[in-house]
């Protein structure tokens, strides 16, 4: 048999096993094992604020934010806003947005001021010296044989925040959020197998029995892992490549890096679900930068194939979209993952009634923390195992300081007031 020839064929191998509805998609995270760790250091610095454009006053979200000096970071939320926490007092905040001019921001000396940091568009100025128009396949040969270069050459393990949530319509019906450690080896093939395992988490769902079916389909924060398309390559193989299309996009900028955006379209049928999306490669270093990608819904019944896992007979399935991203950040010349997103949607109802119903999930990761390590900074007793379940071992804890030690992305609106309406209905129950 061929290797797994294409990203599709990846992500129903590893990602799709992870996500598991349970309470109308009693999400269970098929990715996760609790395993005792040392108490984290003290993160007694807080720094709260809110990204949003300079011109138009739209919030920004995925906005990377990190402090200068340190290892600590996060990403901004729908409302454009983020909580970002240290061991030792930040002096400067760097925030960074493909498109966007990188800001370097002091930070207040008032600890309960709100950060207000607005974002420059950067306009692209390009040069002679930059192949706009040159050749897609042979670029991405290039970034792929600059692998070993660009990235980590020893283990280093993460910090890790990672939430899942699922509405109903416009509902919130699940929440989970796990800080893990997540250990990834040398970049180079053949190495050992990357691990992650949970320190915290806690979940929140519906009671209500009508969000309740039994389905099992695409999630959990195995990505993290499994899902590392510079590092496994299934996408990036040579054999994949020759079904996909490849064309040259307008170039984009991450701070002061031009990229190369790489447009990549299904060739024609091979048989499964294939992805149209945009791969970003820094021009000068040629380290890939991000992956924005979508399922091709043009067949429901492939499409199908790479999002359903399991389903009761009588139960109707109609896949609407499959999007992933995943982020590296580049400093001191080497790229680290730092945010992963997925977001499905679909219908999904019994036979017997008239009208289906719109499900939304999405989870997101992000690394915030980094550590040097070794092969046991992660043991393999308390990594991921098939039949792990985080549902069965999260707390249903919403005190206010449960997340007091880590650095977390921070919940939008809509999400608070969600928590707040589950919580009472729970009491209520």
């Amino acid at each position: 048999m061929h290797r797994m020839r294409n990203l599709a064929r990846m992500f129903k191998k590893y990602y799709l096993r992870g996500m598991r509805l349970k309470a109308i998609l009693l999400l269970i995270l098929s990715c996760f094992t609790a395993f005792a760790q040392n108490d984290p250091p003290e993160l007694r610095y807080v720094v709260n604020g809110n990204v949003a454009d300079a011109e138009t006053g739209r919030p920004l979200q995925y906005v990377s934010v990190s402090v200068m000096g340190q290892n600590y970071a996060t990403v901004s939320n729908a409302d454009g806003d983020f909580i970002i926490k240290s061991s030792t007092e930040p002096r400067m905040l760097e925030f960074s947005l493909l498109g966007y001019k990188s800001e370097r921001i002091k930070v207040p000396d008032d600890p309960d001021a709100v950060l207000k940091v607005r974002l420059t568009r950067m306009s692209l100025t390009l040069t002679e010296a930059m192949v706009v128009t040159g050749d897609p396949y042979r670029i991405l040969m290039d970034a792929i044989r600059k692998i070993r270069d660009n990235y980590p050459s020893r283990t280093e393990t993460f910090d890790c925040f990672y939430r899942e949530t699922i509405k109903k319509k416009q509902r919130y019906i699940f929440i989970s959020e796990a800080v893990a450690k997540m250990m990834k080896t040398s970049y180079a093939v053949g190495v050992t197998p990357d691990r992650i395992a949970v320190e915290k988490s806690r979940i929140l769902e519906s009671p209500d029995k009508r969000d309740t079916l039994s389905v099992k389909v695409a999630g959990g924060p195995a990505q993290a892992v499994f899902l590392d398309i510079v590092k496994n390559r299934d996408l990036l193989d040579q054999e994949t490549l020759s079904h996909y299309s490849l064309a040259m996009g307008i170039p984009e900028m991450i701070g002061d890096r031009t990229q190369f955006a790489i447009k990549i379209s299904p060739l024609g049928d091979v048989g499964y679900a294939q992805y149209y999306g945009t791969i970003y490669i820094d021009v000068e270093t040629l380290s890939f930068t991000r992956f924005d990608l979508e399922l091709d819904m043009s067949d429901k019944a492939k499409a199908t194939q790479m999002m359903l896992i399991r389903k009761p007979t009588g139960l109707r399935f109609t896949p609407l979209a499959l999007k992933l991203r995943y982020d590296y950040y580049l400093e001191n010349g080497i790229s680290r993952v730092r945010y992963i997103r997925t977001e499905m949607k679909f219908k999904c109802d019994w036979k017997k009634r008239l009208f289906r119903t719109d499900y939304t999930a999405v989870s997101e990761l992000v690394t915030t923390d980094l550590h040097q390590g070794d092969e046991q900074s992660v043991p393999r007793k308390g990594a991921f195992r098939k039949k792990d379940i985080l549902a069965d071992k999260a707390a249903s804890d919403y005190d206010p300081d449960f997340w007091k030690s880590y650095n977390i992305i921070a919940p939008t609106e809509s999400l608070d007031k969600a928590m707040g309406k589950l919580r009472k209905t729970e009491d209520i129950d």
